[in-house]
């Protein structure tokens, strides 16, 4: 293994992760606007971190990916942009393992589906990934369309479970 690459999400960024150690790390212009009100050294980001954009296939497959497990309505354009450069960078990089940093569970769900490897700044414990499902708490109805929000049945605004298989 010649490295390790980190392709960090704002809570990164916020626990000071790209200012300590060694690797090489990446991030995404949606993720910049993120954290863009913290005080966090701008010139230190860019000398440290790599700004980058991933490829409109890897973020159809974040998608793709996020539906399957019901985190789509979840994940912001941010999160799926670094999910999305894990993606580039990981198929890339064949020497080097590529970590993607980060404390969201929508990121981290769609991450495990995805089959990126994580790391996180504060979260302990087992990781364990979750399907979601939407469904409505009047009547019971379940949905599999993340998008809907009123039951067709009795017109109650839907919630969301995981689904254990």
């Amino acid at each position: 293994m010649n490295g390790e690459i980190y392709i960090l999400d704002s809570t990164a960024f916020y626990s000071g992760i790209p200012f300590q150690g060694d690797g090489r790390y990446y991030t995404t212009y949606h993720v910049l606007d993120e954290i863009k009100h913290q005080n966090i050294a701008s010139p230190l980001i860019h000398t440290r971190v790599q700004v980058i954009e991933p490829s409109k296939e890897s973020v159809q497959r974040v998608k793709t990916a996020a539906k399957k497990t019901g985190d789509a309505s979840s994940l912001s354009e941010a999160d799926t942009s670094i999910l999305a450069t894990a993606l580039d960078i990981g198929s890339s990089k064949i020497n080097e393992r590529v970590i993607l940093v980060t404390d969201d569970f929508a990121i981290r769900n769609v991450a495990e589906v995805l089959g990126v490897n994580l790391s996180e700044t504060a979260v302990r414990g087992a990781w364990k990934q979750i399907t979601w499902i939407t469904y409505c708490k009047g009547c019971g109805k379940e949905y599999r369309d993340s998008k809907a929000s009123i039951c067709t049945v009795c017109g109650t605004s839907l919630s969301r479970k995981p689904l254990y298989q």
